[in-house]
């Protein structure tokens, strides 16, 4: 039986999509560097290909740690159902769900407000030093595989992998859609591919979403040394390649939670110190932790602008929320197609209004980033009730 959804396995653009597939790996042999880097991981005896089928969940690494107390019982309670959320949302992740987030990203990168400025410059000095960061972790390889061969490191990583899970499957699609919709562009433009920077950003977006769950997969200390170098360096390069347009690419992909990924990568790192290393590599591991504690400050205030430039996004806009749960659609008509239902309670901005139809703006369960798309009126509670309605 053949699929429904033309971009499936077996659907009738498969051969097409292969092609496609090809053509971008010929784009990553211009990326140089970063693309000879994703050869070696895939030459790594965990058999990444297997791993984009697992898709296990988990909960956060708090909530376990709080496992027995009533605070942990909610917080686990709490993130089971988020988890559950996403699997049941997941089939709405189509081309057009793109295209919105895509939508709205690039109308928040154009920021008339100036509140991203700030941030460009800040990602601009990040790309040094996560290029030193990345230096740093290469030439000290002997520090990370005796960090990865405390069992206690080695698991916090790997349950890391797991609980970030069901996130890393959507970065994952979120960047393959993308892909597909450059792709299709540049097919129907006629433009070279090899311009597409959005097409080189997902690609960086997939290897990265597949070196963090293979971590989550095994148990060999070497093997997980070789992909939290693999991780680090890949970072690096995805920064230098971009420079100050890397957080608009990852926000235009629906990828925002890669900085958040690598934010736990670092957390984890500087937690514990193995007790036997060298002088040497004990003045390594300070170097590392310094240069962690940088990028880690620059991070946080460019994600603290994500979030202001979002407010700023909205803040012009009247105000509610959903009555009961109600489908999001791609145009204001009852037949067009579901970007998402939204829950009861989902708290939404009215962008527009078109008859007995609202264009409003939401923040996406599924990538955790604004979106946009049309909810029939009846179905919206209004905080203040626009006047003439």
């Amino acid at each position: 039986m053949t699929s429904k959804f033309p971009f499936g396995v077996t659907g009738p653009l498969d051969d097409m999509m292969k092609r496609q597939r090809e053509q971008s790996d010929l784009i990553k042999q211009a990326l140089g560097p970063s693309f000879a880097l994703q050869e070696l991981t895939r030459k790594l005896p965990t058999g990444l290909a297997a791993i984009e089928a697992a898709e296990r969940s988990g909960i956060l690494k708090t909530a376990a740690l709080m496992r027995g107390t009533r605070i942990g019982e909610v917080m686990a309670a709490s993130e089971a159902l988020r988890l559950s959320r996403i699997s049941v949302l997941k089939p709405y992740a189509t081309l057009n769900w793109m295209m919105a987030l895509q939508k709205t990203g690039f109308a928040i990168n154009r920021d008339p407000t100036g509140i991203l400025a700030k941030q460009h410059a800040l990602v601009g000095s990040t790309v040094a030093d996560l290029a030193k960061l990345g230096d740093l972790v290469g030439t000290n390889r002997s520090l990370i595989g005796k960090l990865m061969a405390v069992p206690s490191i080695g698991a916090q990583f790997r349950a890391m992998s797991e609980a970030l899970s069901p996130q890393l499957g959507i970065l994952k699609l979120a960047a393959d859609r993308a892909r597909m919709i450059d792709m299709m562009t540049l097919r129907a433009t006629g433009r070279a591919v090899a311009t597409s920077s959005a097409v080189a950003m997902a690609e960086q977006v997939i290897e990265a979403q597949r070196i963090v769950e293979a971590i989550g997969h095994t148990d060999d200390p070497t093997q997980a040394t070789d992909l939290i170098v693999a991780f680090i360096t890949l970072m690096s390069a995805m920064f230098s390649m971009f420079g100050e347009n890397t957080v608009k690419e990852l926000r235009n992909l629906g990828a925002l939670a890669l900085l958040g990924l690598l934010l736990n990568f670092q957390t984890i790192y500087k937690e514990v110190t193995p007790q036997d290393l060298t002088p040497a590599e004990q003045h390594a591991h300070g170097e590392v932790v310094g240069r962690m504690n940088t990028i880690e400050e620059k991070l946080d205030e460019i994600l603290a602008a994500d979030h202001a430039a979002d407010q700023a996004y909205v803040e012009t806009h009247p105000r509610g929320e959903l009555k009961r749960i109600a489908p999001i659609r791609r145009d204001p008509q009852g037949k067009a197609q579901i970007l998402m239902r939204g829950d009861a309670g989902m708290e939404i901005a009215v962008k527009e209004s078109r008859g007995k139809w609202r264009l409003v703006i939401y923040r996406d369960p599924l990538t955790e980033q604004l979106s946009e798309g049309w909810i029939f009126a009846p179905a919206i509670a209004m905080y203040v009730v626009p006047e003439g309605e």
